[in-house]
């Protein structure tokens, strides 16, 4: 929950070489005799969308809030991720069963240690989901997750990126060595800052203030449609 993410981009057509490289030196999670699992999430914002503006604009201290699903267990939390000034993202959840966005006072009351922002001003800005495979290496030092098949979905529209494979690599120090750095590497994937929050709401809102974003936007559009 406190860590060093890094993030990559690359067509599902590389990803069988990849995983068939690093099969070796990895774990890989299976619940219920699944290798593949479904997330759904909600993210939540301001009405004047300070959280996608800060990261838009480069802030380095930044915050997300979402609702986090897990379909194979319907298991849900409520989710702030805290990006610091020195690099590292500091994760917080508390369990959330529940469909609505209508906040307790337990849950208000973790929200305001966690950021900002006033609670009662949080609304739903966009939905995600996913599947996911996540690998532990066999020394139990780094955690990797492989995201296939993103889609965003508001009331501006919706998307499915069929072509993007979107892989996090998350240690506790970021020059820890990492087998799927190399092999990444290898293959000419380069390191890409990823947030599905906003490039979620960039791809589906046209008006929203975007140029840090705007070659990532591109890219997608022309590689992973």
């Amino acid at each position: 929950m406190n860590r060093i993410d890094t993030k990559y981009c690359l067509n599902k057509s590389m990803l069988p070489a990849i995983l068939n490289d690093i099969d070796a030196d990895y774990f890989v999670l299976e619940i219920q005799n699944e290798l593949l699992h479904p997330y759904q999430t909600t993210y939540l914002d301001t009405p004047d969308d300070k959280m996608y503006l800060a990261h838009q604009n480069g802030w380095l201290n930044r915050h997300k809030v979402r609702v986090r699903k897990y379909e194979l267990s319907n298991d849900k939390f409520l989710e702030v991720k805290f990006k610091t000034n020195k690099g590292r993202c500091i994760k917080s959840r508390i369990g959330f069963q529940k469909d609505k966005i209508d906040f307790t006072d337990e849950e208000k009351k973790f929200l305001n240690q966690k950021m900002p922002y006033h609670p009662a001003g949080l609304e739903p800005k966009i939905k995600n989901w996913f599947r996911r495979i996540t690998l532990v290496n066999k020394g139990f030092t780094e955690r990797v997750t492989i995201d296939i098949h993103p889609s965003f979905k508001n009331e501006k529209g919706e998307i499915l990126l069929r072509n993007l494979v979107i892989v996090e690599i998350k240690q506790k120090r970021s020059a820890q060595t990492s087998e799927i750095k190399k092999v990444l590497k290898k293959n000419r994937v380069r390191l890409q800052r990823f947030s599905k929050y906003c490039i979620g709401r960039a791809l589906l809102e046209g008006g929203l203030k975007q140029n840090r974003f705007k070659s990532r936007i591109m890219r997608l559009q022309n590689e992973f449609n």
